[in-house]
């Protein structure tokens, strides 16, 4: 499967890690952070793996469970100083 565009994750496709942390932007530290909340990587043959799936329901999940009162997804917050 060609690259469409970068950053882009489908939920049909399976990434190698190194490969996942370019589309994603994700640095070793972030990652680390990511599989410990609850993102699967998967290991076959000494090499990891995550699929679109997955990373697509670990966003929905961390979304619903971390989102700002009143801030719906996909919606920038924006702070008003008096």
């Amino acid at each position: 499967m060609a690259v469409t565009e970068c950053g882009e994750i489908t939920r049909e496709s399976c990434y190698m890690l190194s490969e996942f942390q370019k589309r994603t932007g994700m640095k070793r530290d972030a990652m680390r952070t990511a599989r410990r909340a609850g993102l699967k990587v998967r290991y076959l043959h000494g090499r990891g793996f995550v699929l679109g799936s997955d990373w697509l329901a670990y966003l929905e999940s961390q979304t619903t469970e971390n989102q700002l009162p009143g801030i719906k997804c996909g919606e920038v917050a924006t702070s008003h100083q008096a």
